[in-house]
């Protein structure tokens, strides 16, 4: 049966081992469970955390029928989880790829300094990455504030150049976003802010959500290796 759940002891069991428990939990440690846009429920193997429409699923799904009606009934506009539970709900998918893992072994996790959001969008927002600015920085400035992302970026002089951004999740955190200005690619720059935001992740296991036939070679060097594949879309 799926049930709200109304504190992080309820849902972290389900979130280990998974990028999609490390977004659910960058979430709820940021928003809380008294938020009407943020919200969060189990069921006996899986946790459930719909962000503004977006329904990430950790962990394995119960029961197909009850989580398809259930996903309807909460307005998830699209899910995102596993392979295997994509196909157990039948979702459509628009989009999926590869799940990447590397354990990191940095004995303490280094201070990541303050990083300008407005510069950080305009470096996502140049490779096309991102929305609307307002709900970005509102979104992500409250996260940091909160201590639930991690933010690096590299600079040639005054200009911010690379960027990247994890959400963590207990002994995990997924890299949701790297990016180098469209100019400067080809300098060994995604390799350096990649090296940085790993340094401010410690000890840990770091997750990447790879797209299909994009940058295989760049993680491979990087040493993160295939466990499983990933899948976003919307319900039959």
């Amino acid at each position: 049966m799926i049930r709200f759940a109304e504190s992080i002891e309820a849902i972290a069991p389900r979130c280990e081992a998974s990028p999609f428990g490390c977004q659910i939990l960058s979430a709820a440690n940021a928003y809380g469970f008294a938020r009407p846009f943020a919200q969060f429920w189990t069921d006996a193997g899986a946790a459930y955390g719909l962000l503004d429409g977006v329904m990430r699923i950790s962990g394995r799904v119960e029961d197909a029928e009850e989580a398809r009606e259930f996903l309807k009934i909460v307005g998830a506009q699209r899910v995102v989880c596993d392979g295997e539970n994509a196909e157990y709900l039948g979702l459509l998918p628009d989009a999926h790829g590869v799940i990447l893992h590397k354990a990191l072994h940095g004995e303490k996790a280094a201070p990541g300094g303050e990083v300008s959001l407005r510069a950080l969008y305009a470096v996502l927002r140049e490779n096309e990455m991102v929305g609307a600015f307002e709900p970005f920085y509102l979104d992500l400035s409250h996260r940091i504030r909160h201590g639930t992302v991690r933010c690096a970026a590299l600079y040639e002089a005054t200009e911010m150049t690379a960027v990247a951004v994890a959400a963590l999740g207990g002994e995990a955190a997924l890299i949701t976003a790297v990016a180098v200005r469209p100019a400067l690619h080809r300098r060994g720059l995604g390799r350096r802010i990649i090296s940085k935001i790993e340094a401010q992740l410690g000890t840990c296991t770091a997750y990447v959500l790879r797209a299909e036939q994009e940058n295989e070679a760049f993680y491979a060097s990087l040493g993160y290796v295939p466990c499983g594949v990933w899948r976003s879309g919307i319900l039959e």
